[in-house]
């Protein structure tokens, strides 16, 4: 039997470090993927920004020092998940500056130009995928039924500080380390959700393109 094909993901928080691999593997399930498996934990970056930060060995900073992290364990393909914050919107303001995901993606690639990697970039956090999708949340229980977001569902992603919007939905606090893989674990996989985040859309269209990819270059390897 061949072994499976390994996709690593990097990400900066702690909830992220748990979440996206279950992200990942309802993915695999969903599109019917069972030659694809990821590890129970994401690698983490040292904090907010580290992945954006100049190349710094020393000071682990940089998404180089990840991307070469991740690619010495061989893994067939690299997911790089961050938050915007702000960034997208400062950097759309100067057109001659190139767009935080496709800088992310190019300095990624550089470094390790023989495995297939994607770059995506939540807007504003990864927490606004959890408001896009509160119709699965309720359906759930997860967020109480008669929880209602005071802002449309097509501005989900003007929305600041979404952990305070999930605190006021739950009627608790929001807790990262257990809600975000919780909540994950719901996320829809519909064009329903994809049209009310462009973000979550763009990290459909990059889940095709990596495991297309690593496909391929098993194929080659033969």
């Amino acid at each position: 039997m061949r072994p499976k094909l390994r996709i690593l993901a990097i990400v900066e928080g702690h909830g992220e470090q748990t979440a996206v691999p279950v992200l990942l593997r309802r993915w695999f399930q969903h599109r019917g993927f069972r030659d694809f498996e990821t590890p129970d934990l994401a690698i983490r970056a040292s904090g907010s920004g580290a992945l954006k930060c100049p190349h710094d060995d020393d000071d682990a900073l940089g998404i180089e020092y990840y991307v070469e992290m991740a690619a010495s364990e061989r893994p067939d393909g690299i997911l790089v998940m961050l938050d915007s914050d702000d960034e997208c919107l400062v950097r759309a303001r100067t057109p001659s500056r190139p767009g935080l995901g496709p800088e992310l993606l190019r300095r990624a690639r550089a470094i390790a130009p023989h495995i297939p990697i994607e770059v995506v970039v939540a807007n504003r956090e990864y927490e606004a995928w959890f408001l896009a999708s509160l119709a699965s949340l309720r359906r759930t229980t997860r967020i109480p039924r008669g929880s209602r977001l005071p802002t449309p569902l097509s501005d989900i992603e003007t929305i600041r500080d979404c952990k305070k919007r999930l605190t006021q939905l739950l009627g608790r606090p929001y807790e990262e380390t257990t809600d975000q893989p919780d909540f994950t674990g719901v996320l829809p996989f519909t064009p329903a959700m994809a049209r009310r985040s462009r973000s979550y859309r763009k990290l459909l269209k990059a889940l095709d393109a990596l495991t297309r990819a690593a496909r391929r270059n098993r194929r080659r390897s033969r």
